[in-house]
């Protein structure tokens, strides 16, 4: 039997459901977690009941649909990485099947929240390893190392607490809150590194309307509701100026609008579940979705940056034809 190209495209069904996921959480970030926290401060918003609980019941739906596509995706994305082969693949495929195993056990109560914790922050570190190992180029590995670094740091202060909770040690780690802040945000400026080569004029014009509307929540008495909707969603405490959040949104959606208009679905699916799982230990659902997310990236990115010039040569162009080009080769 032949061996799949590592830059083979996803069978069907595992491409429409990180698709689905991505949709899904993205709907339920929107609703569940965004508008049903802050329509009580719009006014007459009981002359709107009925429309408010439809949407809240869609949010709530949108919910359960992520979280049922999230069991399939998790075990699916690693099956993917471990049969296209390499050490790197395998190493990151066994990392997200530890993560899915202690979920559920943990789940089960079998398993503790600091080792579920711990499995998690340590997933997230493998993958970025890996990616940044598979596409070898620093385009790629200063973002996914910057949202690495942001998620580590995040969780490092959780841990600290569980640890001291359960009596382990005492470790001062509120320095490290702000530095997963100033980390994060780099991340979101640096993304659109990801899209070199493919970001056009409409994405840029996307990212920078994105970023003044952004930058208009955050003024006056809405400020204090964008930065508590910036923590409960992406763990994000908003202590930087303003300005900053805005760019790093503004570069978000310019990323992810270049990955679209250049029909990298797979790229635009990982980039958006990072976006809706935060940066952080809120929960296995959104842990769940920024691991999808970033092995999602890791079967992606080497494709689209790794892509080679059509050579001119008619005869070049014979020898090539035919063959897809993928990730560069593991060391």
């Amino acid at each position: 039997m032949a061996e799949r190209h590592p830059g083979a495209a996803l069978p069907p069904v595992i491409a429409l459901g990180a698709a689905g996921l991505a949709i899904a959480s993205a709907f339920e970030l929107l609703i569940l977690r965004t508008f049903t926290r802050t329509a009580i401060h719009i006014p007459g918003i009981t002359a709107l009941r009925e429309p408010y609980e439809v949407l809240s019941f869609g949010g709530r739906y949108a919910y359960f649909v992520a979280i049922t596509l999230l069991m399939f995706a998790v075990p699916a994305t690693a099956w993917t990485l471990w049969s296209r082969g390499g050490p790197v693949r395998r190493g990151m495929a066994v990392a997200m099947a530890g993560f899915a195993a202690m979920s559920g056990l943990a789940a089960m109560e079998f398993a503790g929240r600091l080792a579920l914790d711990t499995a998690t922050a340590g997933t997230v570190a493998v993958l970025a390893v890996g990616t940044a190992s598979l596409t070898r180029r620093w385009t790629v590995a200063v973002p996914i190392g910057l949202f690495a670094g942001a998620f580590v740091l995040s969780s490092a202060h959780t841990l600290g607490e569980s640890a001291a909770q359960e009596g382990l040690l005492t470790l001062r780690t509120d320095s490290a809150l702000t530095a997963a802040e100033v980390v994060g945000v780099a991340f979101a400026l640096a993304v659109p590194l990801l899209a070199r080569g493919v970001l056009d004029r409409v994405s840029v014009a996307s990212g920078i309307v994105v970023a003044a509307v952004v930058f208009v929540a955050f003024l006056g008495n809405g400020g204090a509701t964008a930065r508590f909707l910036l923590l409960w969603n992406e763990g994000l405490s908003g202590v930087l100026p303003s300005v900053a959040y805005a760019g790093a949104a503004g570069c978000l959606a310019a990323t992810l609008a270049a990955f679209a208009r250049s029909r990298n679905g797979l790229a635009a699916a990982g980039l958006l579940l990072l976006v809706t799982g935060g940066i952080g230990l809120h929960s296995t659902y959104q842990s769940g979705l920024v691991i999808t997310g970033m092995a999602l990236l890791a079967m992606a990115l080497p494709n689209v940056l790794e892509q080679r010039k059509q050579p001119e040569n008619g005869r070049a162009q014979d020898r090539t034809r035919g063959v897809m080009p993928g990730a560069p080769a593991e060391a």
